[in-house]
């Protein structure tokens, strides 16, 4: 996949949510028909409708990443940092419904999404791993293995937001993300 230019990506990021949302997943042409650009630019750039959708996917993972180093305060507690962690991501996932549908669909098609789920690994889960290690170590989780707990808590937040928006009920109520953080964090926290 060639990165395409700026422009091209912010117009694709912004129809993110209805082209990872869709069942089945749209054609190319018509992606590249909501975004304004032909059928044969968006082939220059991606060899089909995962490769776009790895791209998609792949983008709102590192936007995703960044949002969380955004609300952790680096010098807090290990509880601290590891319950702002899973805030932000349950805030980021709530506002995008469709990257979890995108994220589930990829790890369904893991051999044709190994991008997506690298760097899936390299932001989100690995950093998540790290800090509960740290946690652990203080004391404030209870997890014999720190990649089964991540795991745990990144489906939680996955399957709870997508859940809610299935239901057409807000997934970024603050009540309902608050709760969620909650229930997710009572099943590592000693």
């Amino acid at each position: 996949m060639k990165r395409p230019p700026d422009d091209l990506a912010q117009r694709l990021l912004d129809v993110s949510e209805q082209v990872l949302g869709a069942t089945p997943p749209p054609r190319l042409e018509d992606i590249a028909h909501q975004v304004g650009a032909s059928r044969a630019t968006l082939y220059y750039y991606f060899a089909g409708r995962d490769d776009l959708l790895a791209f998609l996917l792949t983008a709102h993972t590192q936007d995703g990443a960044q949002a969380v180093r955004k609300a952790i305060d680096p010098d807090g507690p290990p509880e601290q940092r590891l319950r702002e962690m899973v805030a932000a991501l349950a805030g980021y996932l709530a506002r995008r419904p469709g990257v979890c549908v995108g994220l589930l669909g990829a790890l369904g098609a893991a051999g044709r999404m190994t991008e997506v789920l690298e760097a899936n690994d390299e932001w989100i889960a690995g950093p998540l791993r790290e800090l509960l290690t740290e946690c652990r170590a203080s004391g404030a989780v209870r997890v014999v293995d720190v990649s089964d707990a991540a795991n745990a808590v990144l489906g939680g937040l996955l399957l709870a937001v997508l859940g809610r928006a299935m239901a057409d009920t807000d997934p970024s109520d603050p009540g309902f993300l608050a709760e969620l953080r909650d229930q997710v964090l009572h099943g590592v926290l000693a």
